[in-house]
């Protein structure tokens, strides 16, 4: 495995930890210690994503939203008035 493959998988698996913690603080908002967690791997995730950057370019286009509440700030299906 490359550095490159080695790299991207810590940032991949630092990724599915977070996205397991927002579930998981979904329904445990007050749970500090995963909030910390939580925080922590988005620090150590942004300095994966740089480091990868610096080296090899862009992941992607464009950059995620980590922001546990974003979701709800967009219009529900029902909301839009397509599909009616």
């Amino acid at each position: 495995m490359t550095e490159q493959e080695k790299l991207m998988r810590s940032i991949n698996a630092n990724e599915f930890a977070m996205w397991e913690l927002h579930i998981y603080l979904d329904t445990h908002p007050g749970d500090c210690e995963a909030a910390d967690k939580l925080n922590s791997y988005k620090k150590t995730t942004a300095v994966l994503v740089a480091q990868y950057e610096k080296s090899y370019g862009p992941i992607n286009e464009n950059s995620s939203n980590t922001n546990r509440w974003a979701w709800i700030a967009s219009p529900w299906p029902w909301e839009t008035g397509e599909g009616n």
